[in-house]
């Protein structure tokens, strides 16, 4: 008997225990004990339950099912409630530069159909600076990142051959070995931004897709009657009337 009332009282304490905390379940299934901080229309700030006095981390609600909280309530993050990966309103065509200040490449879920590969991107910028962010569609970004490089490149030739004509080459040696280590400062950002350039192009065209497939374009009969001269009434009509709705 005395065993029976420790093990009922053990499992009500584990219950109180297991409910002074929040719950945070996301999309792939994991369940995330915390302490959540605040709660906002695109992420949610949160510290780990097991290390209250540890970092903050932060989560985007895209990512994110449901949160239980320690009193009970429960917020449900459906997929309609926040459609898009986007801080703002988009629409077709648009640039780089203009998703940049949208989007967040580090929330970057990867989804079937991302027309661009991240991997991909930054292997063909390590080997030509830009060309990881022109296959990304962006040309223009591509070209000025090249010719960057082809400047950075040429002022540590430049160093180099000045230094081998003066006696004291000191000055004109130091000013190439700036320009050789600037230059792999500038290629390694670059590759960097071939990969995030992917990232913010796949997620603008995930948004696309979601406002896509949110239009529901249906073909309907009809039938209508029209006037008819030759027998003064009127004539019946049939055809197919395309609806589309939002």
């Amino acid at each position: 008997m005395k065993r029976i009332i420790l093990f009922v009282v053990g499992l009500l304490g584990s219950l109180v225990v297991s409910q002074a905390q929040d719950l945070i379940t996301t999309r792939k299934g994991e369940d995330i004990q915390a302490k959540i901080l605040e709660v906002s229309s695109n992420e949610i700030k949160y510290k780990r339950y097991s290390n209250p006095d540890g970092p903050l981390y932060i989560i985007n609600t895209n990512e994110v099912l449901m949160v239980r909280y320690e009193n009970g309530e429960k917020d449900i993050f459906d997929e309609e409630q926040f459609p898009l990966n986007a801080n703002g309103e988009i629409y077709e065509g648009m640039k780089y530069r203009e998703l940049k200040g949208l989007y967040n490449h580090r929330y970057y879920i990867p989804e079937i159909g991302d027309p661009y590969s991240r991997g991909w991107a930054g292997v063909a910028s390590f080997f030509i600076p830009g060309l990881g962010q022109g296959v990304c569609g962006e040309w223009g970004r591509g070209a000025c990142i090249f010719l960057a490089n082809m400047g950075i490149a040429t002022l540590a030739e430049v160093g180099v051959l000045a230094g081998a004509e003066l006696d004291n080459p000191n000055g004109p040696y130091t000013l190439a070995l700036a320009a050789m280590a600037g230059m792999v400062a500038f290629d390694i950002w670059n590759i960097i931004d071939a990969v995030n350039v992917a990232k913010v192009k796949n997620m603008y065209y995930q948004d696309l897709r979601k406002m896509r497939s949110s239009m529901d374009i249906k073909m309907e009969p009809f039938l209508t009657y029209t006037p008819s001269n030759s027998s003064g009434g009127s004539q019946a009509a049939a055809g197919l009337a395309l609806k589309v709705s939002f």
